[in-house]
C-alpha cells in the first residue's frame, strides 16, 4: 500500500450549520480543495491513501431567530481523506471526504503522461468525475430531516520539473443539492454550483509524497 500525507498551506470551505434552539446542530461543507493529480496509481488493483490537514471557513447560522439569519465566520482546521484503487494502468476509482461535506466516489482517467508508477519530466492530464451524497437527522425541537448530494467534474493538469518535483493545478466544477422537511414548517430546497481553480506543489520520495495546495 502506499501511504501518502497531503499538508495543504491554505483550504476553504463553505459551511452551513442549523442551529437548533435545544443547541443541536450539523455541518454541510462544500470543500474547495480537492488535492488530486492526474496520475493515477498505476497497474491493476493497486491501492493509494491520502490525509490532509485543511484550513476551512466556518459559517453558523441559527435560524431559531428572526430572519435575517445572522451568519457568524471563524476559521477551523479539519481533515481530508483520499483513496484510490487502480483499474487500469491509466484508470482510478476513487473516494474523497473532507470532514462534514458528502463523501464523493468516482473515476479518474488519465490521457496523457505516466502513472505514478511512471512518473518523469513533462506534462500529464486527466478527467476525474465523481458523485456522492449523505443524509442527516436531527432529533430536536423542531425536528430536522435533509439529504446532501454533490457531483463533480474535474480537469487535472501536472508538469514533472524532476521525478521528484511537480506543479498541479485543476479546475472543479462542482454542484450541492439540499433537500428536506422542517416539521410543523414544510420541506426546503435548495441548491449551489461552483467552478474552482486550484494549484500547488508536490514533492515525491516514492512511496510517500508531500503535497501543498491553494485553491
Amino acid at each position: 500500500m502506499i501511504f501518502d500525507l497531503k499538508l495543504p498551506i491554505n483550504s476553504l470551505s463553505l459551511v452551513l450549520v442549523f442551529g437548533m434552539a435545544t443547541g443541536c446542530a450539523t455541518k454541510l461543507r462544500t470543500p474547495l480543495n480537492r488535492m488530486m493529480t492526474p496520475e493515477t496509481v498505476g497497474g491493476a488493483l493497486n491501492p493509494e491513501f491520502e490525509l490532509s490537514s485543511q484550513n476551512q471557513l466556518d459559517g453558523k447560522v441559527d435560524i431559531a431567530t428572526a430572519e435575517p439569519y445572522s451568519l457568524q465566520l471563524s476559521e477551523q482546521r479539519s481533515m481530508g481523506y483520499y483513496a484510490a484503487l487502480s483499474l487500469l494502468e491509466s484508470v482510478d476509482i476513487y473516494w474523497n471526504h473532507t470532514a462534514s461535506a458528502a463523501s464523493v466516489t468516482g473515476i479518474k482517467w488519465q490521457f496523457m503522461g505516466g502513472s505514478l508508477k511512471q512518473a518523469g519530466a513533462g506534462n500529464s492530464m486527466a478527467i476525474a468525475a465523481g458523485f456522492g451524497g449523505n443524509e442527516h437527522e436531527i432529533e430536536a425541537s423542531p425536528k430536522v430531516e435533509f439529504e446532501s448530494s454533490a457531483s463533480e467534474v474535474s480537469l487535472l493538469h501536472g508538469y514533472w520539473f524532476t521525478p521528484n518535483i511537480q506543479f498541479f493545478d485543476s479546475f472543479t466544477y462542482s454542484k450541492y443539492t439540499l433537500e428536506g422537511a422542517v416539521s410543523g414548517s414544510g420541506d426546503f430546497y435548495d441548491e449551489a454550483t461552483y467552478m474552482t481553480a486550484a494549484g500547488g506543489f508536490l514533492f515525491a520520495v516514492r512511496p510517500y509524497k508531500l503535497k501543498m495546495e491553494m485553491a
